[in-house]
């Protein structure tokens, strides 16, 4: 919050969380729909940075967004709790 009472933008939010998250450098690294509500260019950066081969973590990523399946080597499609397909 700033001392005026007003809250901070939703997606400034997002970025204070996701840099927390990532500062230690963790193993795994699990995130559910991190990059919604951010402009296109800036979650294609964001992905570029999370998914790069120097990166010391995992990462599981749950989204509906499709512009992830080209950063990630699997994907796995859940559908009512049950797994339909694996690659």
């Amino acid at each position: 919050l700033y001392p005026e009472g007003k809250q901070i933008p939703y997606t400034i939010a997002k970025k204070i969380v996701l840099a927390r998250s990532i500062i230690r450098r963790p193993k795994l690294l699990i995130l559910k729909d991190p990059l919604d509500h951010f402009s296109e260019k800036e979650a294609l950066n964001l992905m570029t940075f999370l998914t790069g081969e120097d990166r010391p973590w995992t990462l599981v990523v749950v989204s509906q967004n499709p512009k992830w399946k080209q950063f990630c080597s699997h994907h796995i499609l859940v559908e009512d709790g049950r797994v339909i397909k694996k690659d």
